[in-house]
């Protein structure tokens, strides 16, 4: 994380015209969540819009994989994930190696789940697969806005079978960090120019650690000292709370989802 912040605020050049409008189109509509592009990122309290950084540069100029296919993603971990090149402890094969996919499958699926659950009615029963336990439904909020996901990370946890290497990804509660900021779990992305993406789509602050267990010493070394951070990008919310059902709304939900590739060698 520390390499994507630095990278972020050492290109924090404020983006304004002669006559200090942004770069983004204005939104005609009230998002559901913050948008990216006004999340704050640095000390300074520049927010992503304020800056050409790396983040910026990978939606402007389209810069995205889709999640699903992951032969193609995995030639691109040495770009999301520079941290492990040459690291001594976790490298990029042991991360491709991992269950990375299946876990990131996973987190998509557990909040597409309960985001369409929140907004189904009291008299309806949604199974969400983290727990496959029923989940919390007729809300009149979003997850991470209320409820659990205040306090509570949406996190997804394996082990390999020799139990030498573990991996989690996970969504920051709302507590730990606010979602006006960049580190926060979700926003709504915002118009960016140049961008193919929906201004209305979801994005996901995805932290990533890392363990890998030494035989010889039988002790147990991380990736980074902070989370690595990626981005996924997912339908709008309109788009996924009036699928038919939790199952359909998951599997749109990945199929549809995009990893932003920002370059933080």
């Amino acid at each position: 994380m520390w390499k994507l912040k630095h990278k972020l605020m050492v290109a924090a050049m404020p983006l304004l015209g002669l006559n200090g409008c942004s770069l983004f189109d204005a939104d005609q509509r009230q998002p559901y969540y913050p948008l990216l592009r006004d999340a704050i990122y640095s000390e300074q309290e520049l927010a992503v819009i304020q800056s050409d950084n790396i983040l910026t540069q990978a939606i402007r100029n389209n810069h995205f994989l889709a999640v699903n296919e992951t032969s193609t993603l995995n030639q691109a971990f040495n770009k999301l994930f520079a941290e492990a090149t040459n690291n001594q402890a976790v490298s990029i094969d042991d991360l491709i190696e991992s269950e990375f996919h299946q876990n990131l499958a996973l987190l998509i699926k557990q909040f597409s789940c309960e985001l369409f659950a929140s907004q189904q009615p009291v008299d309806s029963i949604q199974l969400c697969p983290l727990s496959n336990q029923i989940v919390d439904n007729g809300l009149d909020y979003l997850p991470f806005q209320q409820g659990r996901r205040v306090t509570e990370r949406l996190s997804v946890v394996s082990k390999n079978s020799q139990d030498t290497f573990q991996l989690e990804l996970f969504l920051r509660s709302s507590h730990e960090r606010s979602l006006d900021t960049l580190w926060g779990a979700v926003h709504e992305l915002g118009a960016l120019k140049g961008s193919q993406l929906a201004p209305e789509s979801i994005v996901l602050t995805v932290n990533l650690n890392a363990y890998k267990k030494n035989p010889a010493i039988q002790r147990w070394k991380y990736l980074n000292p902070e989370p690595l951070l990626f981005f996924v990008v997912l339908p709008p919310v309109d788009y996924i709370t009036s699928r038919p059902n939790e199952i359909q709304s998951m599997d749109f939900a990945y199929r549809s989802a995009k990893l932003l590739i920002v370059d933080s060698r």
